[in-house]
């Protein structure tokens, strides 16, 4: 019988959800969890979650969704905001005077809303639960159980048809309604909470929110409700414990977004609540490095054995570059890309034996041409219209160099005629998407290249030149000459096709 090779490994998908679904294996027995972040999403202190673009945030909601099956003390549930309202959420949140001091008030009631949908599959916590019981009645009465996704939540919360019938919901609680509808939603989520709190289980309850990848139309209405749901998942994730309860929420959130959230605590969450993923290692021993980890570590599932696979199945060396540091650079050091590399490489690789420098190159430029480009694409919408992604594209692709000055960006953009093009927006959307970096000269010596991966603190500034990614160049077919860059000595480049 023929031995698998190298194209045979499943190395898995850039959705963490279809791991889950189709392979699930890869995110139990294939996840490298540095860190324990799994743990501490389910059982610790931390409940934020911070990571870009790639770098396994939905990984840990689906991975503890699958050991919940097999542990019956273990309730997850998995709430996604990729389609939800914001232009609704406001709405839901217009009762007073000032709809931004609603906004927790809001979130409070939709979280909790979602961990009584995750309570009524534990049967260990109903019994003796009185106020829990009222509570629920009342959420049937409005036809809201079983309970909706968070973004049909929202949308119903947000209808006058709902709003007149608060007070009907809290005489279950036996409650008077207050005179204005903000003072009775913030009555109906206190009811509601006091009536969980009466829900005595020794499960633990889960909720992972996630989806804030999504296009960001109304930036400054969606990061000013995104900081005030990590707010409100803090201050009931206390409340719960004090209560000595395992309910908990979990915000997975992009990195980028999460430094445009506006709020004097926002970093205090960071600094003393929040997972971090980051997958960035100084290269000083590949192999040891967490991505190369990963990757053998997923090979093993499929060919049943310890392996090296860039040992044993690539060249040792791209264009006289270790094999393993040419691949990564034309990643952005997450796991996603690094696993979109590795599957275009399968498309090149023969029968049997180890790829070709040829066929490594051929599998790095469909890479950069059918993922790398197109996430680049993502990153910028939200920020810019079409029409401006596709002159920024256009932009870029018009580039002869690796290195890039601002100057020669905008007489550039003259030339195309995209005067309504922002140039400072585009670069700095693009820089913290990793997508560009910095190039700094330094006289006899090697120039320094800052990507954001490597540090999220670094930043580009006006005055600095631009350093285009690896994977830029390849998806754009930019070629790039092999001369030696202004002012410095060699400098190891690849050209933009094969």
């Amino acid at each position: 019988m023929t031995q698998p090779g190298f194209a045979d490994i499943n190395f898995g998908y850039s959705a963490a959800e279809t791991e889950g679904a189709q392979a699930p294996e890869l995110l139990l027995d294939g996840f490298l969890d540095y860190g324990q972040l799994t743990d501490k999403a389910l059982n610790g202190v931390p409940f934020l979650f911070l990571g870009y673009k790639g770098s396994g945030k939905t990984a840990i909601a689906e991975r503890a969704a699958l050991l919940a099956h097999n542990d019956p003390l273990l309730f997850v549930h998995h709430a996604w905001l990729d389609t939800f309202s914001f232009s609704d959420f406001k709405t839901a949140a217009s009762g007073g005077n000032n709809a931004q001091t609603q906004y927790p008030t809001v979130w409070s009631w939709l979280l909790l809303l979602t961990l009584l949908h995750s309570l009524q599959r534990d049967e260990g916590g109903r019994e003796g639960a009185k106020e829990y019981h009222q509570m629920v009645e009342g959420v049937k009465s409005l036809g809201l159980l079983p309970v909706p996704a968070l973004s049909d939540l929202v949308t119903t919360s947000s209808k006058k048809s709902f709003k007149v019938q608060i007070p009907k919901l809290l005489e279950y609680a036996h409650e008077r309604a207050a005179a204005t509808q903000d003072l009775q939603l913030r009555q109906l989520a206190a009811a509601l909470e006091q009536g969980l709190k009466t829900f005595r289980t020794k499960s633990r309850h889960v909720i992972f929110v996630d989806g804030l990848d999504s296009l960001f139309k109304q930036q400054e209405l969606q990061f000013q409700s995104l900081a005030a749901l990590i707010g409100a998942a803090a201050r009931l994730n206390n409340a719960f414990q004090k209560n000595g309860q395992g309910f908990k929420f979990v915000v997975l959130c992009r990195t980028d977004i999460f430094d445009r959230l506006p709020g004097a605590n926002i970093n205090k969450f960071r600094q003393d609540r929040a997972g971090i993923l980051e997958w960035f290692d100084a290269p000083k021993n590949p192999d040891s490095t967490r991505l190369i980890r990963f990757a053998n570590l997923r090979a093993k599932l499929t060919l049943r054995r310890d392996v090296n696979i860039f040992d044993e199945f690539l060249p040792s060396k791209l264009h006289g570059r270790p094999i393993r540091t040419a691949i990564l650079d034309h990643t952005r050091h997450t796991p996603r890309d690094l696993v979109q590399i590795l599957r275009y490489l399968q498309e090149f690789a023969p029968g049997a034996g180890r790829l070709t420098p040829d066929q490594v190159l051929s599998g790095l430029r469909r890479y950069s041409i059918e993922h790398f480009i197109p996430e680049l694409r993502n990153e910028l919408s939200g920020y810019l219209d079409q029409p401006q992604i596709d002159q920024a594209i256009t932009l870029l692709a018009t580039l002869t160099n690796q290195r890039v000055t601002s100057a020669e960006l905008r007489s550039r953009a003259r030339e195309l005629k995209f005067d309504g093009l922002d140039l400072d927006s585009l670069t700095k959307i693009l820089f913290d998407a990793s997508c560009i970096g910095t190039f700094e000269a330094r006289d006899g010596r090697q120039p320094l290249h800052s990507f954001k991966y490597r540090n999220r603190n670094a930043t580009l500034l006006p005055t600095q030149d631009m350093w285009l990614h690896p994977a830029t160049l390849k998806g754009l077919n930019i070629e790039v000459a092999r001369a030696r860059p202004r002012g410095t000595r060699s400098v190891p480049r690849f050209r933009g096709g094969r």
